[in-house]
């Protein structure tokens, strides 16, 4: 009976989704020409062909969280209709990932995201991909289970311009020159030359910036 049980464990274990073998070549198909070595430009700095790299990111803005897709950034963009700022690929940039593509990226971070030797936790079996995404027409429906992926939102912060006036906001973009803000106290959104604010919330913006260009592939 034990050898068995270590039998049927190993056939488990051997049937775990691992990244250079089965998600790589999907991202290979759809996401290089942004995301590898031979992109012009690496959008957002993130490497699909290098499993090293992409393992030390997985950490910075919730790219990938092992063990829990729902809340993976990662997952989240390849099912954003494509029209959303952020999904990807970016309209009219490449094919967008089929359902099948979809449940073994979703599967592969619910075992734990296995790459380059490296596992995490998996996820609970309530959340199981298998068990519970639904498609319609090709798109994914949340509403089968649940709310739709987390996007954890930009935190309150204050913000000075260049005389030292405060305000309360929260960082919504940064192009052009300009940086948009959503006021707590109306919840507007106004643009705010970059060069008027003070050195700090100037370099805070850049760093935000850099950041949602990094989650968003822009």
């Amino acid at each position: 009976m034990k050898s068995l049980i270590l039998f049927a464990c190993t056939i488990l274990s051997a049937s775990a989704l691992d990244y250079k073998r089965d998600v790589m070549p999907i991202f290979k198909e759809k996401c290089y020409d942004c995301h590898s070595d031979k992109a012009k430009k690496v959008k957002g700095g993130l490497r699909f062909d290098d499993e090293e790299h992409f393992f030390k990111r997985f950490a910075k803005n919730d790219v990938v969280i092992p063990g829990d897709w729902d809340a993976s950034y990662l997952f989240v963009t390849v099912v954003w209709p494509e029209h959303k700022k952020g999904a990807m690929p970016p309209k009219n940039k490449g094919e967008r990932l089929t359902e099948k593509e979809i449940r073994t990226v979703a599967q592969w971070i619910h075992e734990g995201a296995k790459i380059d030797g490296e596992k995490g936790k998996k996820g609970s079996d309530e959340l199981d991909p298998e068990k519970i995404l639904k498609f319609k027409d090709g798109r994914l429906v949340t509403e089968q289970f649940g709310p739709a992926p987390k996007v954890v939102e930009p935190e309150w912060e204050e913000w000075t311009n260049s005389k030292g006036k405060a305000i309360t906001a929260r960082f919504r973009g940064l192009a052009k020159g300009k940086v948009t803000l959503e006021l707590k106290k109306t919840g507007k959104r106004v643009a705010y030359p970059l060069d008027q604010l003070s050195k700090e919330s100037q370099e805070k913006a850049k760093k935000l910036g850099a950041d949602s260009e990094m989650m968003m592939g822009n």
